[in-house]
């Protein structure tokens, strides 16, 4: 790699990473503290939540950092006139870009390896941190907002006095060893066991409904634990495939395929009968089954294609920055990023839809990026030639 190759490739990265640490910062903090505290949850609990959000907030700033990084050098090297003197020296332009489309490149993976590190690391630690500090987390949001839910849990109140909750009504949701709770109380309270980390609801005057088991009333105090709750887990059957990681997916993917064989040998049955309401369920299961699988099955490329986004943002950034050559770099990255808004986003939800849709695999969801780097590489072509 030459003198000029290093700098240019130096020059980007200070540039990208300087902005990608603001950006962040400003996004995890400002954005999460403020929503937390807007919620009510406790400030330590938002501060032991706020690692875990380093990863999604990656996950849509690095494509924009890159391409205002890009703006900024190739812009002021343009307006310079650098590009120029590169080019009466009789070397041919692309020989500054190729390092930085490899640097764009590998981004690209590293984008792509974010989405599976926010279903690995950052959204089970985030529960972990809410499970822990569940108490404190209940009572923060139900004086603001008199209602909390959570996966398998909610609560709706009158009022907060200190820590007991007046007229509180719990629905708690039945797990393999407990069947589902619904109860309506005077007055409870909450408090979670320091020893074991379990939940109890302590609780007097009231009526329980354990499941099918019937209603029961109670004049005294009883105490409730909630011990499912804190250690309740993303479950894989259940979740959205957005939350899975890689190396589930193809598990739920077998899963769901032997669901919707099941679900179409259930309809042909339902079919032959004549009760309207098994019919429609059964069509209703088969296309949940049915629809399910298709995001599964569309879910690594459609990361993948969000993880090239990177790489697409640069074919753009870097000829639309000679082109203008102009030293004005926030003017120079709105130039390229409305064209990418108004088109490069519109088509990537279009096809990500119609790639849940199932109708032609999971290619949709490349659309967007084929026609950016169609684009760019016109571009570029254009820049080099002239």
């Amino acid at each position: 790699m030459t003198t000029i190759q290093r700098y240019v490739l130096w020059e980007i990265t200070k540039v990208f990473l300087l902005c990608l640490g603001i950006t962040v910062l400003l996004m995890t903090v400002g954005g999460g503290v403020n929503e937390g505290l807007k919620k009510g949850l406790p400030p330590g609990v938002i501060l032991n939540m706020l690692p875990y959000f380093i990863p999604e907030m990656l996950r849509y700033t690095i494509p924009g950092c890159m391409l205002f990084a890009v703006c900024t050098a190739f812009g002021r090297m343009a307006a310079s006139n650098e590009i120029t003197a590169i080019k009466s020296a009789g070397i041919n332009p692309m020989e500054l870009m190729w390092p930085v489309l490899t640097l764009a490149y590998f981004l690209s993976f590293f984008t792509f390896w974010m989405y599976d590190a926010c279903a690995a690391w950052s959204r089970p630690n985030l529960h972990r941190v809410v499970a822990e500090s569940l108490d404190d987390t209940v009572y923060g949001v139900l004086r603001t907002q008199r209602n909390f839910k959570m996966s398998g849990f909610s609560v709706t109140v009158k009022s907060v006095q200190d820590r007991k909750l007046i007229s509180p009504t719990f629905q708690v949701a039945a797990t393999d060893s407990q069947p589902s709770i619904y109860l309506e109380v005077e007055e409870a309270q909450l408090k979670t066991d320091p020893k074991t980390g379990i939940l109890q609801l302590i609780c007097r005057d009231g009526t329980v409904e354990f499941g099918d088991e019937g209603k029961f009333e109670f004049p005294d105090e009883r105490v409730i634990y909630l011990d499912h709750l804190n250690s309740i887990e993303l479950n894989e059957d259940n979740s959205s495939p957005a939350n899975l990681t890689l190396k589930a997916i193809p598990r739920q993917i077998d899963r769901e395929k032997e669901l919707v064989a099941k679900s179409k040998v259930k309809l042909e049955e339902a079919s032959s009968g004549d009760d309207a309401a098994v019919l429609d369920n059964a069509k209703h299961n088969l296309k949940h089954h049915q629809k399910r699988l298709y995001r599964l099955q569309a879910e690594r490329q459609r990361r993948l294609a969000n993880g090239f986004g990177v790489f697409c943002f640069v074919c753009m950034g870097i000829p639309v920055a000679i082109w203008r050559k102009s030293s004005d770099n926030v003017s120079t990255f709105f130039t390229c990023f409305l064209p990418i808004l108004l088109l490069y986003y519109p088509l990537l939800v279009i096809g990500e839809q119609t790639a849940r849709e199932g109708t032609f695999g999971a290619a949709p969801v490349w659309i967007a990026n084929a026609v950016l780097i169609v684009i760019g590489a016109a571009l570029i072509w254009r820049v080099n030639r002239n």
